[in-house]
């Protein structure tokens, strides 16, 4: 593991699209688009800027501290794979069809 026994990290493509950053707790942790950063602090009151991360690439909420329900969570999770794998080479992009 890239980041130690405390972090699981989740690839595609080679390239991270979320940690569970298990050394902060039940923190979640998903690269976001740039574009819609603000969008996502402004909509969601327990979503912040990630901790250690590149400042408006990675987002991240806490499973334990937020009430955070199951549907958005896997929408903020799906909406993180889409962006990274829409940003793969097409010829990689095509593996995962």
């Amino acid at each position: 593991m890239p980041f130690g026994s405390e972090y699981v990290v989740f690839r595609i493509g080679g390239k991270i699209f979320c940690c569970l950053a298990l050394v902060l707790g039940n923190v979640v942790q998903l690269k976001w688009n740039p574009d819609e950063f603000d969008e996502a602090i402004d909509k969601y009151s327990y979503v912040c800027q990630a901790w250690h991360w590149h400042k408006r690439h990675m987002i991240q909420f806490d499973l334990d501290e937020a009430p955070i329900t199951e549907a958005v969570a896997k929408d903020l999770i799906d909406r993180a794979y889409s962006y990274v794998r829409g940003r793969l080479p097409k010829k990689i992009q095509a593996q995962w069809s």
